[in-house]
């Protein structure tokens, strides 16, 4: 389901059964479609009927048809929520034509034996950044936990809270939909978060409290300014809560109000890793190697009885292989984030990247966000995706940037590596560029990389524009298929 009432409604119901709600992504199809649903073991799905008409918003229930068949050998029994002046297809069951009968008493039943410390209340799904996703477990006990943090703030039944971010996703659900519930505040849900509309949004509907992620939060900086930016009839927004804000885009959002994190530091540890493997360095005792307060690390937070850990779904080896064990002292446990990141002498915690998005080149680690916040400084630049990509017979991986341009812009190759190589060392300066028209991201609006790194930069299979540095005649030159082979051979130097 995509945000809407109907959504809160449905989990509601689903928890009030004593059942437990797997939370899909609405952007998966296919394969992964069938997967996050076989995984769950589900026997029943619940899809919307979409009555927007916008094209962006594409039926879902047609993502379901695609493999009925795979449901039907399940055994698993399709609802469509909302009304349709279609006929739904077969098998496909309306849940405002059935007649339901429920009590206090039987709710009660139905939920009899349910043990809120261990019992699963949602899966929420990873993004499938790095291949299928994975199911993650919320016991009720977590998201009780999470539907209080927003106290630390004095969120009241008085707020506004703004839920753009998709619901099916741990952002908007617990630190957003729960803290809604708990506080008494109202939420105004919009169906997709959208720039054009999120300032009207905010006058229209008297936001107090907006949430954000890096990318949303980059996507409002560079949009174009109004006159009516800063203006609200209701006074003002009081907080934006959320979290992976670069720095180059912090200093353009007012803070009012900064959370101590010194508790929080207990249960953090930066630990020194491989960049290429992520795997945890380990000094002469076995223990893990932690990174001095500015130096970037891998963040690890403690797992304890206090602090459990609910873990994957499924083969017990997937959870396992997130656990870091010895990292202060013999027998504790971490759990690795995946995250890079580094506490500054102030005690202030810094997103850097995400380790499986840094590579090495020249021995030198290269993060791809700050290549990519490089690359969107430059005026010709809409959105840029960067990773890195093996060249034969050469260690590490070379950067390479898939870009999308602005609006009538043709790339102008030596503006582009003037940009680059004033901002960037050598060895981070993406060696390809790929011009694309669109570019694949998650529901949480990370981008996709894992094709593009299996597609590298070979002009044979890709129809995209391509280019390589030229640091001879300072620019990026077209990569044909002869250039492609001069890579290859040395003779064009990377």
């Amino acid at each position: 389901m995509y945000n809407e009432p109907g959504f809160v409604w449905a989990w509601l119901g689903i928890i009030k059964c004593g059942a437990t709600a797997a939370l899909v992504n609405t952007h998966i199809r296919g394969k992964s479609l069938l997967h996050c649903i076989k995984i769950s073991a589900a026997k029943k799905s619940s899809v919307e009927v979409n009555t927007d008409k916008s094209a962006k918003y594409v039926e879902l229930i047609e993502a379901l048809k695609e493999i009925k068949s795979d449901l039907d050998e399940l055994g698993i029994e399709i609802f469509v929520m909302g009304f349709s002046d279609k006929p739904l297809p077969e098998d496909f069951k309306d849940l405002t034509k059935l007649s339901l009968n429920s009590s206090d008493e039987n709710d009660v039943e139905a939920r009899k034996g349910l043990d809120l410390w261990n019992d699963n209340c949602v899966y929420i799904y990873t993004s499938g950044t790095t291949g299928l996703p994975k199911a993650t477990r919320m016991a009720y006990r977590r998201l009780i936990t999470t539907s209080t943090l927003m106290m630390v703030y004095d969120m009241a039944p008085d707020d506004v809270f703004y839920l753009c971010l998709p619901l099916y996703h741990s952002a908007a659900f617990g630190v957003g939909l729960m803290n809604v519930i708990n506080s008494g505040a109202a939420g105004a849900i919009r169906k997709k978060f959208s720039v054009r509309e999120f300032w009207r949004d905010i006058r229209q509907y008297r936001v107090t409290i907006i949430q954000y992620i890096g990318e949303t939060a980059r996507y409002l900086v560079q949009a174009p300014r109004s006159e009516e930016d800063g203006v609200y009839p209701h006074g003002s927004i009081r907080m934006a809560v959320g979290n992976g804000l670069r720095q180059i885009y912090g200093r353009s959002f007012k803070r009012d109000l900064t959370l101590n994190v010194s508790k929080l530091l207990r249960v953090l540890q930066i630990i020194e890793c491989d960049m290429e493997t992520a795997e945890p360095k380990r000094g002469p005792d076995g223990l893990c190697v932690i990174c001095p307060r500015g130096k970037a690390g891998l963040l690890g937070t403690k797992i304890s009885n206090q602090l459990p850990l609910d873990g994957y779904i499924g083969d017990k080896q997937i959870t396992e292989k997130k656990i870091i064990r010895d990292v202060l002292q013999k027998g504790d446990a971490y759990f690795n984030t995946g995250d890079l990141m580094l506490i500054d002498e102030n005690g202030y915690v810094y997103f850097k990247d995400r380790l499986g998005n840094t590579f090495r080149w020249k021995g030198e680690n290269v993060a791809t966000t700050e290549v990519e916040l490089s690359l969107l400084e430059n005026p010709q630049v809409e959105s840029a995706n960067v990773y890195g990509v093996q060249i034969e017979g050469k260690d590490g991986r070379a950067g390479m940037a898939s870009l999308i341009l602005r609006n009538d812009v043709t790339l102008d190759c030596p503006a582009l590596y003037k940009h680059i190589t004033e901002r960037l060392p050598s060895y981070a300066c993406p060696k390809f560029v790929r011009i694309k028209e669109s570019i694949e991201v998650t529901g949480t609006y990370k981008h996709r990389k894992v094709n593009l790194i299996k597609e590298g930069f070979d002009p044979r299979t890709i129809t995209d524009p391509l280019y390589y540095m030229n640091d001879t005649e300072k620019t990026y030159s077209p990569l044909d298929e002869e250039a492609y082979n001069h890579v290859l051979s040395g003779a064009i130097r990377m």
